[in-house]
């Protein structure tokens, strides 16, 4: 296993709790419905759910936000919610949470997105989606820049977390990018397939490999096509860093050499990856603007998604908490040279 000087790690995790990230993307709930099934229903072939628990939880975006400040990080979060129910349960998680809502704008055109999770004896029963996937609005699209514009002095990096709702398009990249250029403040993406075009010049993206593949336009059977493909992705996108996360193969790492470092899972047990690739983006990032070259920072972020995954649901990874399983599990005197 790869392996980060003690003192490095330190010095990268005290960093963390300086540093200021904004979040742009798809903001949504994420509603978890708990419960047993002891019989099958008399009016169809279904499982009865006995509910027993429910909870709204931050989801998209607003699950990357909380991950970083989960880290000790503070956070700027910019997103679009509905003017409804949903969005008012939205904006108190947020608060209660303790991330600014102050550039949450709303669109009246589109609900609040809720993903609708039923759950039962730890297997996921049914999901259901209530989203509207329309672009948003040019004016609302046009405030989003603005507020960048407002904070980009503040902010370390920016995180674009693209789950292809509406909020993400060429212009709003394009912009952000162009605002961020000479300010060393670096641009990371977490993308989504169908806005793969959209993403020229940033810093990092952080496809899965069905991302890979659409985004390559390459069928991937091998660990050469991850290879290719993310070679190629570099090279359409003008991008620095490509990190490809794998499910229980890890994560390859393509630097500005366009060489691949494996990194393996870190798992020990996997009930659910809902928002592992947003744990992973929110910690990358962060542990590279806190000092962390790409390839520490990306096995720093492999040890955090393999403690997310052996949570039900959405979860994110207290500092302390990291810092020490980083420190019994990668930390060590004599250093790999990354």
């Amino acid at each position: 296993m790869l392996k980060i000087d003690q003192d490095k790690l330190a010095s990268i995790f005290d960093a963390m709790g300086t540093k200021t990230i904004m979040v742009i993307g798809d903001l949504m709930l994420d509603h978890y419905i708990w419960g047993k099934v002891e019989r099958i229903s008399p009016e169809a072939p279904v499982p009865v759910v006995e509910v027993h628990e429910e909870k709204y939880k931050l989801g998209g975006a607003g699950n990357v936000a909380n991950n970083l400040l989960s880290l000790g990080a503070s956070v700027i979060m910019s997103g679009v919610k509905g003017m409804d129910a949903h969005g008012d349960i939205l904006i108190d998680i947020l608060n209660q949470s303790g991330i600014p809502t102050s550039k949450i704008l709303s669109d009246p055109g589109k609900g609040t997105i809720v993903k609708t999770r039923v759950i039962a004896h730890t297997q996921q029963v049914v999901r259901l989606d209530r989203e509207n996937r329309s672009t948003i609005p040019d004016h609302i699209r046009d405030e989003m820049i603005r507020e960048v514009r407002d904070c980009i002095q503040a902010v370390d990096a920016i995180i674009i977390s693209d789950y292809a709702k509406g909020v993400v398009s060429r212009e709003l990249i394009r912009e952000v990018v162009n605002l961020t250029r000479g300010n060393g403040v670096i641009v990371c993406v977490d993308p989504k397939e169908r806005n793969f075009p959209f993403y020229k010049n940033i810093d990092v993206i952080t496809p899965n490999i069905k991302e890979l593949s659409f985004g390559a336009g390459i069928k991937i059977e091998s660990d050469q096509d991850i290879i290719e493909a993310a070679r190629r992705i570099k090279s359409a996108l003008a991008c620095d860093t490509v990190l490809v996360t794998r499910g229980e193969h890890g994560m390859s790492l393509f630097e500005k050499d366009n060489e691949a470092v494996d990194i393996p899972t870190t798992a020990r047990a996997v009930y659910d990856v809902t928002g592992a690739g947003d744990t992973v983006i929110a910690c990358f990032t962060l542990a590279l603007v806190s000092g962390a070259s790409p390839r520490e920072a990306a096995i720093i972020a492999n040890t955090a998604a393999g403690l997310v995954v052996a949570e039900v649901g959405a979860a994110s990874v207290p500092w302390e908490k990291l810092y020490r399983i980083c420190r019994e599990e990668i930390g060590g005197r004599t250093s790999y040279s990354l």
